[in-house]
């Protein structure tokens, strides 16, 4: 069977030798002999970052590689860096991953690492304990502090009058960095935070603020995190961008299922102090590394609704060339040697509500997710 034809259902008959697999066998009996190149990893120092849970074994080690990590404040540094070819592969955001595609940058995104859904939240509007604010209808004509511009919160903030009887613009948005955000709240600087983590647990803990909602209630299901490399370093590394995503899929398989553990090398890797990191919130870990495709084009739709980019002229020739073709060539094969496991988070993915599509979800799915057993 050819790497590119393996779906969800003709590879469930590899569950059972790949569920043995869950915390990855010893890559002494995958690993070739051929010499890979030293990588430039960039990432960020955020929680949905899946480089943020390395630390209690090397993955990429293990698949023969050699990796150098280095950390960036946001995507666009991290972008012009493998534009240098200063950063062969970058842990990105899906969402900055598709303003890069947009902008032709010359990167492929093969990849799912973290997502967030309703049973498992991320961010969350919170409010000091004595606040009169109970649910978003109170928000309007207060004072919100969030991200910025162009960032997951604010795309999420267009979905009010779909959850509510309010629209973004009957808020005041106060751009802040998070860090600052629970003691802003708590001086009254502002009425409201849309808080990310740690930032939510410092503001829950150190002034007992309250949620009113969690994000996924304003748009449910959200991929947070991809791998994007450098086309030109895929095209003239195959086998070590194979290896390299292997090594993704146990990093993330691990994350998924060693909670304390996890927990503790993130907590490291922020300097988080360990009880924060004990009860900061972390996102789902997809077991298989697959993109969702209709998560990517809900937060396509999004972008263009916040004007943070403009609607593409062929935006499916774009998102075939830069995650759909490059999964069928990397990513498929990577998951097939591991052995696809069930990931039932994803296959609830799948089927969720995606509130900017104009369709149904199932109308934008790839090849390996339009043979699902819910059709």
């Amino acid at each position: 069977m050819n790497s590119y034809r393996l779906t969800r259902r003709s590879a469930m008959k590899t569950i059972g030798a790949g569920a043995a697999s869950l915390f990855a066998a010893p890559a002494t009996a995958r690993r070739s002999s051929a010499p890979a190149p030293k990588i430039v990893l960039g990432t960020q120092a955020i929680t949905p970052a899946i480089e943020s849970y390395l630390g209690a074994t090397d993955f990429f080690k293990e698949e023969g590689l050699t990796v150098e990590l280095t950390r960036f404040n946001s995507f666009a540094p991290l972008f012009q860096a493998m534009v240098a070819s200063n950063v062969a592969v970058g842990g990105a955001g899906v969402a900055p991953s598709i303003i890069g595609i947009a902008r032709g940058l010359p990167l492929i995104f093969p990849f799912l690492a973290t997502f967030v859904t309703p049973r498992r939240p991320l961010e969350r509007i919170m409010v000091m304990p004595n606040s009169p604010i109970q649910t978003l209808d109170d928000l309007k004509g207060k004072k919100l502090a969030f991200l910025g511009p162009g960032t997951v919160p604010d795309m999420m903030l267009d979905a009010l009058p779909m959850k509510s009887r309010i629209r973004k613009d009957e808020i005041q948005l106060v751009p802040m960095p998070p860090p600052t955000m629970p003691d802003a709240l708590a001086q009254g600087m502002v009425d409201a935070i849309f808080a990310i983590p740690p930032g939510d647990s410092v503001a829950e803990s150190k002034y007992n603020a309250r949620t009113i909602v969690n994000a996924t209630e304003l748009v449910p299901y959200v991929g947070l995190t991809t791998v994007a490399i450098r086309r030109d370093f895929a095209d003239n590394n195959p086998e070590a961008t194979g290896r390299l995503l292997r090594a993704y899929i146990r990093l993330s398989r691990w994350a998924g299922g060693n909670d304390a553990e996890a927990r503790k090398a993130m907590g490291k890797n922020l300097n988080l102090p360990d009880d924060l990191a004990a009860r900061a919130r972390i996102p789902l870990f997809s077991r298989n590394g697959l993109p969702v495709m209709p998560n990517v084009w809900n937060l396509y739709e999004m972008l263009v609704q916040n004007k943070t980019i403009d609607a593409l002229s062929d935006p499916m020739k774009l998102f075939d060339a830069a995650i759909v073709e490059p999964t069928k060539r990397f990513t498929l094969p990577a998951v097939e040697a591991l052995g696809l496991l069930p990931d039932p988070d994803i296959d609830a993915m799948l089927q969720g509500e995606y509130p900017f599509l104009p369709k149904p979800a199932p109308n934008y799915y790839a090849d390996w997710e339009r043979t699902g057993g819910w059709q």
